[in-house]
């Protein structure tokens, strides 16, 4: 999720630099529910230090409206066609 939001916001400092208006907050869409609701929820408890500093900088960027982070569905996320073997059937009738 960090290296995500690192280059999202480098992309969009680079589209500004360019003279591209940037309107708006950027959409981060991930299918793992515990991962979203530590980075919108100040108040939950990290257990290991590398992960608060992580999350740190990316609830910094939700705070600061540069992305939204959002849950997506499994059977939805088109980028697991790139990163997991879907079963056959149904999960694999919306790609």
């Amino acid at each position: 999720m960090k290296q995500c939001c690192e280059y999202l916001r480098g992309l969009r400092y680079k589209l500004r630099m360019m003279g591209i208006p940037i309107n708006g907050p950027a959409y981060i869409f991930g299918d793992n529910q515990s991962v979203l609701a530590n980075t919108t929820n100040p108040g939950s408890q990290l257990k290991k230090k590398s992960n608060a500093i992580c999350y740190h900088f990316v609830r910094e960027g939700v705070a600061r409206k540069e992305w939204i982070t959002t849950y997506i569905k499994s059977e939805h996320n088109v980028a697991d066609l790139l990163t997991k073997p879907l079963p056959s059937g149904e999960k694999r009738f919306y790609f």
